[in-house]
């Protein structure tokens, strides 16, 4: 669904401004020509502001973009095939008027280029309308002329250009049909065509003549097989039941048997096959030289066995920097693989050397013999695994002893193998000596037991990390938060007192450990907190009043692991500078503004949940009292989690694979918004 659109209160610092130009700008031609009234005067003040309107043609005939050197030209395009990327992601795949990327092939194979092309290359499902459009704008001769190098110019009398009912081209495949010199640019322009994304259908051909005009280059690879809604693997054509599922279908349809009021007569959900992902890996398996990111999604682990067992047979993947499979089959029990075959594979034959950036979610491969290919790592992601198949300790050891640049740990309801009732420093455990890894800055944990995640924050030494996310719900975490407070064996800091950015999505756990957590995050910078349940409401309360929550004198109360702290101090985190939050009232978000600017602790930027209730009032209060108030759309999900939602920094260098993996973990998530905390 496309956000919630929200207008924000008037800027009166650009209100002022503009009244200011205005008004310096009305005297300046009173003074030069006094013979014009005021009024005369105002309308040639509109003239030199909209002299270089974008919107309106050029007086002399020439755009401006005709004279920029190719080689300018070539990086404009990519700026825009960049930032469609982006936006595709910020859209429901099912928006009306938008059609996708993967909807479209690119209709010209010929790289010389022939202009004149119909509309052979839109499948059949395109409507008529917008097909008709499509053979309308690509052969129209003042569009596509040979003759022409130059970008022609509007006339201004299209008014329908914009209509959110034109579909939506691929930006390089658009940019290299508007005139010869567009096209010439565009083609030799390599980098536009390394990006191949493979959803719903396979589109072999469209991925073919991308290949071979990235000439060389490093490609980028995205392979979805997960299922739509409520579909599964028998709904697609290419299963031996599709025919008698969809007779089945049909039948409960005609009789009125369907619940779903919206049921639709056909199953017309579109999605990849086990077939099309061998047609797809036969197309990409010769240029495993070339590949520099695979993702790969999955909704069944028959997906996920293909893909490793042909990933198995391949030699190095020599310029492989992201490697992320996820597996999204929901599983209630993760005491054992729950999948018909368990066997381990080793991708890449364990050689792929310019590897950094690895993701496992619900995808276990050969962990003993991957200590060849997991090294070198700087972002490593082990999420949702059976205990059978997860890592030794050994190995997990190794692995991050092989990676000593490691900047990101994510561990969600996985990690080193730990046997139940075994003290994690036994010598046939873990060991009693701490696993250190200095360079990392961002630790992840999530979905763990209380006990299992109690060891791993009492056996991982992290002296430099900075930013922490916790994801956590169910059971009572104040074990959990009792050994968090603790420095490691024979260190003498917690792993708390070094962070400045901490993301909270769950932690029950009990009022004096909230309040132990807060006196240690005295150098916090930025919170991210989503307050779904009373334990996490408390942490954003006491960001108030730090006495909140705390039960009368005379109130009876149980004993805690963690005591109350004798002396509560006049606020918690007094460096804290940025808030993120979800279910938090506007009211409440003011009232924390409110009261810690009175403190002389004052938050500058506020990132609220779009679903959460604010009055117009509150938000004009917000406004004039922040350097930043923005809104978000929340995931659907609580399973969704990225690391980097954590940091809020500006000056960070956000690498290709993080731009994957924060598109892939966090789909409501841009670039932007992961800077910015959310």
């Amino acid at each position: 669904m496309p956000p919630k659109l929200r207008v924000l209160a008037e800027n009166p610092k650009f209100e002022q401004r503009m009244k200011s130009d205005i008004s310096q700008s009305l005297a300046s031609i009173l003074k030069k020509q006094p013979q014009l009234t005021p009024k005369e005067a105002l309308w040639s003040v509109q003239a030199q502001m909209l002299s270089n309107n974008p919107y309106e043609p050029p007086k002399n005939g020439k755009c401006a973009i005709n004279e920029l050197p190719n080689e300018i030209l070539g990086h404009i395009f990519a700026v825009g095939v960049r930032e469609q990327e982006d936006e595709e992601w910020d859209h429901d795949s099912e928006d009306e008027g938008i059609i996708e990327e993967d909807e479209w092939e690119d209709m010209d194979e010929d790289e010389d280029g022939d202009e004149d092309e119909g509309e052979e290359g839109v499948r059949s499902r395109v409507g008529k309308k917008e097909a008709a459009a499509l053979k309308s704008a690509l052969s129209d001769d003042s569009f596509m002329s040979d003759d022409s190098d130059e970008m022609p110019v509007s006339d201004g009398e299209d008014s329908d250009s914009d209509s959110s009912d034109d579909p939506i081209l691929p930006f390089q495949v658009l940019v290299s049909h508007v005139c010869k010199r567009w096209r010439e640019v565009s083609l030799d322009s390599h980098a536009l065509w390394t990006t191949l994304n493979f959803t719903k259908t396979p589109r072999i051909e469209k991925a073919r003549v991308y290949i071979e005009r990235a000439q060389g280059l490093p490609l980028n690879i995205c392979i979805d097989c997960t299922f739509p809604g409520d579909t599964d693997e028998e709904d697609h054509p290419d299963h031996p039941l599709y025919g008698e599922n969809q007779a089945l279908h049909s039948e409960m349809h005609r009789n009125g048997a369907c619940e779903d009021p919206e049921c639709p007569e056909e199953l017309d959900e579109e999605f990849l096959s086990q077939k099309d992902l061998k047609l797809i890996l036969e197309l990409l398996e010769p240029e495993v030289g070339h590949w520099r990111v695979l993702d790969f999604r999955a909704s069944t682990y028959g997906y996920v066995q293909l893909l490793l067992s042909r990933l198995h047979e391949l030699p190095s993947a020599p310029v492989l920097e992201s490697f992320q499979l996820y597996h999204f089959e929901e599983c209630e029990d993760y005491e054992f693989f729950s999948g018909d075959d368990k066997t381990s594979y080793l991708p890449f034959h364990g050689d792929a050397p310019m590897l950094k950036d690895a993701a496992f979610w619900g995808v276990h491969i050969d962990w003993d013999n991957s200590l060849t290919l997991l090294r070198g790592l700087h972002d490593l992601e082990l999420s949702y695994h059976a205990k059978d198949v997860r890592p030794s300790y050994a190995t997990f050891a190794q692995i991050i002893k092989n990676s000593p640049e490691l900047h990101t740990l994510t561990l969600s309801l996985s990690g080193p193998a730990l046997a139940d009732d075994t003290p994690f420093d036994d010598e046939k455990a873990w060991g009693p000596v701490p696993l250190e890894i200095p360079s990392l800055k961002e630790l992840g944990l999530q979905f763990h037991t209380p006990q299992y995640a109690s060891a791993l924050v009492q056996h991982l030494a992290l002296p430099n990390v900075t930013s922490l996310a916790l994801n956590f719900d169910e059971e009572d975490y104040s074990s959990f938060v009792h050994w968090l407070l603790q420095p490691v064996k024979d260190r003498t800091k917690s792993l708390l007192a070094g962070i400045e950015h901490l993301k909270i999505s769950g932690l029950p756990c009990d009022v004096p450990s909230v309040e132990a957590m807060l006196d240690q995050l005295a150098g916090l910078k930025s919170f991210n907190l989503k307050c779904f349940g009373e334990e996490e409401a408390v942490f954003f309360d006491k960001l108030i009043n730090p006495s909140a929550g705390r039960p009368s004198l005379t109130s009876p109360h149980p004993p805690f692991a963690t005591p109350y702290l004798k002396a509560l101090p006049k606020l918690f985190c007094p460096l804290l500078e940025s808030m993120t939050t979800v279910s938090v009232t506007g009211a409440q978000v003011k009232l924390l503004v409110q009261t810690r600017k009175t403190l002389g602790a004052p938050i500058k930027k506020v990132f609220m949940s779009q679903d959460d209730p604010l009055t117009a009032k509150e938000e004009r209060w917000l406004v004039k009292n922040l350097e930043v108030l923005d809104f978000f759309e929340p995931s659907d999900s609580e399973d969704e989690f990225d690391i980097e939602d954590v940091d809020i920094g500006e000056d960070d260098d956000i690498s290709v694979s993080t731009q994957v993996k924060s598109k892939v973990r966090g789909y409501m998530y841009t670039d932007t918004d992961v800077l910015q905390g959310r």
